[in-house]
């Protein structure tokens, strides 16, 4: 088919939504007749296919249904989702299905990544894609951006839209709606705080925006306000969405189905979390009675507050997750749930779901089941407390035994499959200003493993229940890694004297790897190395379990204060065990929300990255150190990413300093030869350093060789 001839199909089905149109009577009105087969054309039959197969996309988008028939078409009908742009310019939008449609640079209409655009599909492209273009933007991605101002003249402003994603986009900002004392202020280069208009003019990626603020006119910390920025974070919620009818306090009178839920405060329970902790998601108790042990998971029950469909879902499910930017919270739940009525603060009368497991000393967990509660914590831990009492190994402490099942738990999982990369997380310390104190590498602890093994406990006896009753809901995927990969990996093994050849994803054959490199100075690239060559995990109602972590059944239970799938979980096992006719969820509904919330997990990650980045900049920036020693920990064509030794953070070298080619010859993914220095570089190779220059806007720190290298 012709490309007007997808548009007019398209929009004659948009006309007859919620409509039934004989299937014989479509194809005959928008293919080519009979008649003209013997025509040097298309053939009739490929015809037939194209258009078929159109309608066959169309129907995977949820907008028709076809029986024998008939072509059952839904109302409302048009396809929305949102955009990213490469650098080039073209665009790709995300439905709500998962599906990619590809919009050139040509017909994105003026969208920037991140909207949300309704597009007019055109032609099937390669690989079963739509292709199509931008018919309306819905909404923007973002509220506020940041402009750098380039220059003036009588009647405008102009400057480069920053942090953006594709093509460089500007900003036309008009004098006339600017106070004078603004004008007379805005100098080449500041950094202004703008909005896009609400019918924004645009002309060759130049756009008009109106003033908000500057930059500078703050107090607080600016690379935190950047980044909100950037990802659209509105750390307060909406006004229309009222929190003043939940209780202060949490008792009979206050909870509906009080008498329904296990009353289990005599358990003695604890909570252990970070020292700056304000959200506590789960709490843990243990009884051991007639030589039966058992442990109890007790996790914040969330969703008898958040009621499904209402204001607060909505939001929260637009937000999906709460995302931590150094010391701040963007929170999915306003701070009355996420640090009061949901939290399982100690001596309180709090409602919780419990997974009681019978388990034993060896790692066996024998059975469980799960219910609605009624806990009192008894006290709240920190990691670093509940670290001591685990050091000083009293048998009869409640959190050595905890330990001793934790460790056991631990050791049974790696015997079947886990993969354990030995890898550190890094904390930033900051001023309130933003100011960078310090960057450390957190510590971990027996007490974070023994919190960690309790809760993927819970985890995988949910998901094995859900699983069981194939209920639509939503599982933590991770799938197998590439095998493909293997090859490049043997190859890195080899170059570092590894003598070990992994043969397939087989766990054992990469414990062995990772045991074999383990105290090699390559081990620490290798385990990145290794991490990146993994598929990413994401959210799905597809059973397919969680390769990394070994597991045949996963899901997310234990944190619905800060990830909506974990209250969506909560939901359709609440419903089960209730025996409800008809569960929360259709398997559309979590198809869509696997992918809304997967990808804003993956923003939540990014944001989260970015800000890292920047207090590192600041961080280097700050100590005034002007040579460094770098371990090569990533390779591009036109750019080397190196380890700082010795400090926290990543610098960037431009292929410039190692070819007078346009791009690096890279024999491999690990390896690039330089024509400079008559040389190959490898991964996890020591490089002596001098700074080139500290880049804040493309949050990198900018290297080059030094000149005896």
């Amino acid at each position: 088919m012709k490309k007007d001839n997808f548009a007019k199909l398209y929009e004659y089905l948009a006309i007859n939504s919620g409509s039934e149109i004989n299937l014989k009577d479509l194809i005959d009105k928008f293919t080519i007749k009979k008649t003209e087969k013997k025509k040097k054309r298309e053939p009739f039959n490929d015809k037939i296919d194209s258009f078929l197969e159109f309608l066959k996309l169309l129907e995977n988008e949820g907008l028709l249904k076809i029986s024998k028939k008939l072509v059952i078409i839904s109302r409302p009908f048009h396809l929305i989702g949102k955009i990213s742009l490469s650098k080039r310019g073209d665009g790709f939008v995300k439905l709500t299905s998962g599906n990619e449609v590809f919009i050139p640079s040509e017909l994105t209409g003026g969208a920037i990544s991140g909207d949300k655009v309704e597009i007019l599909p055109l032609r099937s492209g390669k690989k079963d894609r739509l292709e199509g273009e931008v018919r309306e933007i819905v909404l923007r991605g973002r509220n506020l951006y940041r402009m750098r101002i380039d220059e003036a003249d009588g009647n405008y402003f102009y400057g480069k839209l920053m942090d953006m994603q594709g093509e460089i986009k500007e900003g036309a900002l008009r004098k006339k709606s600017l106070l004078a004392d603004v004008i007379k202020s805005i100098k080449p280069n500041d950094v202004i705080i703008i909005k896009l208009k609400e019918k924004a003019y645009y002309d060759n990626n130049i756009y008009e925006v109106s003033f908000v603020k500057f930059e500078t006119g703050t107090t607080r910390d600016l690379d935190l306000n950047r980044i909100l920025m950037k990802y659209n974070f509105i750390q307060s919620y909406p006004d229309h969405i009222s929190t003043d009818t939940f209780a202060e306090e949490v008792n009979e009178i206050t909870t509906s189905d009080w008498k329904e839920r296990v009353d289990i405060r005599d358990l003695y329970t604890v909570t252990i979390d970070g020292a700056n902790s304000k959200d506590f998601d789960d709490a843990i108790s243990l009884s051991e009675v007639d030589n039966v042990t058992k442990l109890y998971v007790h996790i914040a029950d969330v969703s008898s507050y958040v009621k499904q469909g209402s204001p607060l879902d909505e939001e929260a499910y637009h937000r999906a997750t709460s995302v931590y930017l150094t010391d701040t919270v963007v929170p999915m739940l306003p701070p009355i749930l996420s640090e009061d009525l949901c939290s399982l603060v100690a001596d309180k009368n709090r409602l919780a779901f419990t997974v009681e497991m019978v388990v034993d000393y060896s790692g066996q967990i024998h059975s469980a089941k799960f219910y609605k509660s009624i806990i009192k914590v008894n006290k709240r831990l920190t990691y670093e407390i509940a670290q001591t009492e685990i050091e000083e190994n009293n048998p009869d402490n409640f959190l050595v035994k905890l330990m001793k099942l934790a460790n056991a738990l631990k050791k049974d999982r790696i015997s079947k499959g886990r993969v354990e990369l030995n890898l550190k997380e890094v904390y930033i310390q900051t001023k309130e200003d933003g100011t960078v104190i310090d960057f450390k590498w957190r510590e971990r602890l027996d007490s974070h493993i023994l919190i960690e093994e309790l809760m993927l406990s819970a985890n995988v006896k949910v998901a094995e229940f859900l699983r069981k009753k194939n209920a639509p809901a939503l599982f933590r995927i991770h799938e197998t890694m590439d095998e493909e990969k293997l090859e490049t990996l043997n190859s890195f093994l080899a170059l570092y004297g590894v003598n070990h050849v992994i043969q397939s994803t087989d766990y054992e054959e990469l414990k062995i790897a990772l045991f074999k490199i383990k105290g090699n100075p390559a081990e620490k690239i290798f385990n990145y190395f290794l991490l990146r060559s993994f598929m990413q995990a994401y959210y799905s109602g597809e059973k397919l379990g969680h390769w990394g972590l070994g597991f045949k059944d996963y899901c997310h239970f234990t944190s619905p204060i800060r990830r909506y799938p974990d209250l969506v979980v909560h939901r359709v096992l609440d419903a089960l065990l209730k025996g409800d006719s008809e569960l929360p969820y259709s398997s559309q509904d979590i198809t869509e929300m696997g992918v809304h919330t997967s990808e804003e997990e993956r923003k939540a990650a990014d944001a989260e990255r970015d800000i890292q980045k920047l207090k590192g900049c600041r961080y280097i920036e700050k100590l005034g150190i002007t040579e460094f020693v770098g371990i090569i920990s990533g390779i591009k064509p036109q750019m080397i990413f190196v380890e700082l030794e010795g400090y926290f953070g990543e610098g960037a070298i431009s292929y410039t300093h190692f070819t007078e080619d346009y791009e690096l010859k890279l024999p491999n993914d690990f390896s690039f030869i330089s024509k400079k220095y008559s040389k190959t570089f490898f991964l996890g190779q020591k490089i002596d350093l001098e700074l080139e220059k500290i880049d804040f806007e493309e949050m990198k720190i900018f290297l080059k060789p030094k000149e005896n290298h």
